[in-house]
């Protein structure tokens, strides 16, 4: 980060602003994507972060990394929508997933594409309900592509205390996908499935457990 750059854009520089956000933007735009898994949502948090960031300019005191401040803002400004579109429970989903964040590409179509659909979304709500510190390291490592050390160097935290907090989230959000097949298969469900359409559900299952 160019601190010269960041100081007068503090300043109320334009277009100091401007080339300072240049290589962040982008990261905006991915991490509000990332939480609301919808372009136009997605386009409307990254407006408002972009506005809070060269707002708060000021308030950024160079005691973490600047890139993190901006991360920051980037989820808050999600989750606040979120929480106001009511897509996340007032009270923490106890337990989550990952690393089968693999969910494919839920294009609507087939009535299989559609539950995939709504899975996908479930689990954004899931890695928006962890822990904030667990959430970071996730969405860093696993969403952002960033190895442990950068996330490490971008939370102010070590190699090891991320692995920690991946790991946990990993934890929690197996348990998520566990609790959420076992609603899928319970007898009620079931009943409104023909055989053939069971049994494949039930090998996807396995598939997606063993991705774990």
């Amino acid at each position: 980060m160019d601190e010269l750059l960041l100081k007068k854009a503090q300043r109320g520089d334009p277009e100091a602003f401007e080339l300072l956000m240049a290589d962040l933007e982008s990261l905006v735009w991915r991490v509000c994507w990332h939480y609301t898994g919808n372009r136009e949502d997605a386009s409307d948090c990254g407006q408002e972060a972009m506005i809070k960031i060269w707002r708060g300019l000021s308030s950024f005191r160079f005691d973490c990394a600047f890139e993190t401040w901006v991360y920051r803002i980037a989820a808050n400004c999600s989750l606040d929508f979120l929480r106001k579109a009511g897509r996340i429970p007032e009270t923490p989903l106890e337990p989550m997933k990952e690393e089968g964040f693999d969910p494919p590409d839920p294009s609507p179509g087939t009535e299989e594409q559609v539950l995939r659909k709504e899975e996908y979304a479930g689990l954004r709500e899931a890695v928006a309900s962890l822990p904030e510190e667990q959430r970071d390291a996730l969405v860093l490592t696993q969403l952002e592509g960033k190895s442990y050390e950068e996330a490490a160097r971008l939370l102010s935290v070590t190699e090891g205390t991320v692995k920690s907090r991946v790991n946990r989230a990993r934890s929690r959000l197996r348990e998520f996908i566990r609790r959420r097949e076992e609603l899928s298969s319970s007898p009620r469900v079931q009943r409104s499935e023909g055989t053939q359409g069971s049994r494949g559900s039930s090998e996807q299952r396995k598939e997606r457990r063993g991705r774990l």
